[in-house]
């Protein structure tokens, strides 16, 4: 069932997400939100993932790809790493 709610848009570009989308999605103080611009122009706010969760499910996608990570990364810190003089930075 769709729960619909009105907020306002302040000055500075702020909204309050109300309290029955908030209590609905899960989201306490401090939870960390994204918002997602459809090309439709809906937008969407869901809860943010953690990073480490997002490269793992990256990670995944790219193994049931064959795609050797751990060859990108070594040859990635290689390449890197030959750009790198030694000098401070």
């Amino acid at each position: 069932m769709a729960v619909s709610e009105d907020a306002t848009v302040t000055s500075k570009g702020q909204v309050t997400i109300p309290k029955r989308i908030r209590e609905k999605l899960g989201l306490d103080a401090g939870t960390e939100v994204e918002f997602v611009l459809e090309e439709d122009g809906t937008i969407r706010v869901r809860q943010k993932e953690p990073a480490m969760d997002r490269l793992r499910a990256v990670k995944e996608r790219l193994a049931e790809r064959d795609v050797d990570v751990e060859r990108m990364r070594r040859e990635s810190k290689a390449e890197w790493e030959s750009h790198y003089d030694g000098d401070a930075v």
